[in-house]
């Protein structure tokens, strides 16, 4: 009998000793790793198909992973100023004459132990300057062309002289935040075409600067991490962090709600199913530094009246704001009309944010009606205006990846019929938008910018007569200048200016800018869900 019971007591205490043991696994799991989604508190989420800087498509979830491997010379924080605590760079010491810029590295180093050096950030803008007009972001900060030449002073100092003088400020936050210093003595001896063919080759990143490695990496399934123990900055608190690759906002909620993911958001479209995760932490995203809008195909003479100011301005008054913002987005949004962004409101100027504090103002279909009036289009048959025998109709391209984009169209089709306006949706998927966005057969598309390198809101490369990302073939002399004066001269009247002449113009037609509800696990705290999420601004509730 008393074997019986000491044995009970031995099987009791090894009994408890295993719960106490897998308590602590699942504690360390909890609370040293995250499972979740890419585009967290910024958009639908999406795949990665690369590892490396420069040599990507520029997507959000792209960067976001690169990011977390290899950290950028400049880190711009949610305010839109440099971090100079996360980034690589010490100080930046510019010359009078406002051509040359002396950036000095702080001891950093590579994870096998050598030290991130002056030539390692030269070989970016190399890597930039080979990879030509392939470059996405070719032409925002003037990158690469605006570069007369570079000097690398000693290991830890770098000299850049422009050709001209510019806007420090424009400079730093648009052109500098796009270097990443890599690995040259490894990187070197490959072809600009061979690393865009290994851009997606787990070995290209054995070695990183930045607060994670690369585990685990399977195209379209998922990516894992593991801290970096010889990140030079802030250690990671996060010991793991994993990814999976859903393709869509839908997917991420089911599993947010069953846990398979610890981070994710509530898509708009499933707002009234938040009850489902209301035990999770809560905390709102800005939705990231950027606008929505719809562009318009100046190049295409079916849709040549999108060339007369007056149809694009009579579109944007049309617009109800406000409804979309309450209906579409359940009240979570800002209103924006002109393509410096609204939250945060750094950048925008006086008479943009009396606007945003005021929508109404800009809510007009009345004078909307008289402006295509005065333009000679006339009310038709059904409500439809034309002029010299052509409807006022257009085609626009709606991306699939969210129900909620596609609620935004309907709701614009019905604006626009008010005034006499023929709006007729196309929703395909995202890929063949974009393939579509780079030929000449399409009328207008929804887009969204995300200033990302480009965070002072100049519009170089948007607006600009021939500008990399100017699809739409917009081109305005002035609109040029107003541009150019934002880049080369200090002071913020200059960007105040081409914003509010941009309002004015509608080069495209802007529209409100979604806020997210972001749900995380209790056990994490709210800087690990940073961590793991994109560099957005994501105030807790």
């Amino acid at each position: 009998m008393e074997k019986i019971w000491l044995y009970g007591k031995i099987l009791l205490a090894f009994f408890i000793f295993l719960i106490n043991i897998a308590s602590i696994n699942l504690s360390y799991g909890k609370v040293n790793s995250l499972t979740t989604v890419t585009n967290v508190g910024l958009t639908s989420p999406g795949d990665v198909n690369s590892l490396l800087p420069v040599v990507n498509n520029d997507s959000n979830a792209n960067s976001q992973i690169i990011s977390l491997m290899f950290r950028p010379l400049l880190w711009i924080g949610t305010n839109l100023k440099i971090n100079w605590q996360q980034s690589i760079a010490k100080d930046i010491v510019v010359s009078p004459d406002r051509r040359q810029f002396t950036i000095h590295l702080k001891n950093w180093y590579w994870s096998d132990g050598r030290p991130v050096t002056a030539e390692d950030t030269l070989a970016c803008l190399k890597i930039i300057r080979a990879y030509g007009s392939r470059y996405p972001n070719a032409g925002m900060g003037g990158m690469p062309d605006i570069i007369a030449h570079v000097k690398v002073v000693n290991a830890q100092t770098l000299q850049i002289t422009l050709k001209r003088s510019v806007n420090p400020n424009w400079f730093e936050l648009n052109g500098l935040s796009q270097l990443f210093p890599v690995p040259a003595w490894r990187w070197k001896q490959y072809s600009i075409d061979k690393l865009f063919k290994l851009q997606d080759n787990p070995a290209m990143v054995s070695v990183v600067d930045g607060p994670y490695k690369l585990q685990h990496f399977t195209l379209g399934r998922g990516i894992s991490f593991v801290r970096n123990d010889h990140y030079s900055g802030k250690p990671a608190t996060l010991e793991h962090l994993h990814f999976k690759m859903y393709t869509s906002d839908s997917s991420a909620f089911w599993a947010l709600k069953t846990g398979t993911i610890q981070a994710g958001m509530i898509p708009h479209y499933l707002y009234a199913a938040r009850s489902m995760v209301k035990n999770l932490k809560t905390c709102v995203s800005n939705g990231g530094y950027g606008f929505n809008y719809v562009t318009l195909n100046f190049t295409n003479p079916q849709v040549a009246f999108f060339r007369n100011v007056k149809v694009r301005q009579a579109l944007a008054l049309a617009i109800n704001q406000t409804q979309i913002i309450q209906i579409a987005f359940h009240g979570l949004g800002v209103p924006s009309f002109n393509p410096v962004p609204t939250n945060p409101d750094t950048y925008l100027s006086p008479e943009m944010k009396k606007l945003v504090a005021n929508p109404a103002l800009a809510y007009n279909p009345s004078a909307a009606k008289q402006m295509l009036t005065e333009a000679g289009w006339k009310v038709g048959p059904k409500g439809i205006r034309m002029r010299d025998g052509q409807r006022l109709q257009f085609a626009m391209m709606v991306p699939d990846m969210s129900q909620t984009s596609i609620g935004v169209a309907e709701m614009l089709k019905a604006d626009w019929q008010t005034i006499g306006v023929d709006m007729r949706l196309r929703v395909l998927p995202l890929n063949l938008e974009l393939t579509k966005l780079h030929s000449d057969n399409w009328e207008a598309s929804m887009a969204v910018w995300t200033y990302n390198p480009d965070y002072y809101p100049s519009g170089d490369g948007l607006f600009n007569t021939g500008g990399g990302y100017n699809m739409e073939g917009y081109s305005n002399p002035l609109m040029d200048h107003m541009i150019y004066d934002t880049s080369e001269k200090n002071g913020s009247r200059f960007l105040y200016q081409y914003e509010n002449y941009a309002y004015s113009q509608q080069p495209v037609i802007f529209l409100p800018y979604p806020e997210y509800v972001v749900k995380y696990a209790n056990s994490l705290t709210h800087a690990q869900l940073m961590e793991g999420v994109y560099s957005v601004d994501c105030a807790p509730r």
